[in-house]
């Protein structure tokens, strides 16, 4: 009886000492919270989730899907050439062979001619007129780079492209705008792509010829934060514009020089001739 009365005075001291430590000296919490790269103040809220705007794509106009084939090498023969040796008054007939040789003419440029021989004996010499053409690569004052192509003799034929070499590596938000910038601008981006279309004449093997042209500037405000640049639309123009320039022939190359008056640049060239 005694050992059933000790049991009974036992067991609610035992029941007493299972309650945890932890009600009289609670541990403090630590409660993490993940970060947002949006709320930092070196990364702009344009790179989360939120304004889904920025980045939302554009329509594209119908029939944009469309491709065209402009591979000029897919167009038939120009017309121009070395081998029209008919319309330069060689004969149709009566010949009995022709053998190949070429002159200087009064530029200093190597041109070909052929010499006929007819069935008694004598020679013909047919002058031909190949026009010289040219390609070369040039460079602007204003960071564009572009290539040129001439062809013809006294009066010649000159195109020229341009069109800015800086590469991009910015994240472009299409629907970005200046009162929702939250990160500091920098300089903006500016793209340009132009063709020019003209004619000149030679005095010697120095030529000078006028230009007329067609391009577009792109513009777009350019900020920074710690990931990298963000871009988006300042302007978009499309001009038409003029050049006037020189030319140069020696040997095998020729240097050009253009000024573009209206917009405010230069460029340099270098080529060869053939």
């Amino acid at each position: 009886m005694k050992k059933i009365l000790f049991l009974i005075m036992l067991l609610p001291m035992v029941a007493f000492s299972q309650v945890s430590s932890w009600r009289s000296n609670p541990p403090q919490q630590r409660i993490s919270t993940p970060s947002v790269q949006g709320q930092r103040s070196d990364i702009s809220m344009w790179r989360n989730d939120g304004p889904r705007e920025f980045n939302r794509p554009q329509q594209t106009k119908p029939g944009s899907n469309i491709i065209i084939n402009n591979n000029p090498w897919l167009w038939d023969n120009w017309g121009w050439g070395w081998n029209r040796w008919g319309m330069w008054g060689a004969p149709a007939f009566g010949w009995n062979f022709w053998q190949p040789s070429f002159y200087w003419n009064d530029w200093g440029y190597r041109q070909p001619q052929r010499i006929y021989v007819y069935e008694d004996g004598k020679r013909d010499t047919i002058r031909g007129k190949k026009p010289i053409i040219s390609f070369g690569l040039h460079k602007t004052t204003d960071k564009q780079i572009g290539g040129f192509f001439t062809i013809g003799n006294r009066g010649y034929f000159v195109m020229d492209f341009s069109s800015t070499y800086e590469i991009d590596r910015s994240t472009f938000f299409p629907y970005g705008t200046i009162d929702k910038v939250d990160f500091p601008l920098i300089n903006d981006l500016i793209k340009k792509r132009s063709l020019y279309l003209g004619a000149g004449k030679r005095f010697g093997r120095t030529g000078v010829h006028a230009m007329l042209g067609f391009g577009k500037e792109i513009v777009r405000y350019r900020g920074k934060d710690r990931l990298g640049e963000i871009t988006f639309p300042r302007a978009y123009n499309e001009f038409s514009s003029i050049k006037v320039g020189a030319m140069h022939d020696f040997k095998n190359f020729t240097l050009k020089f253009d000024h573009e008056p209206i917009r405010g640049y230069s460029q340099f060239g270098i080529g060869l001739n053939f």
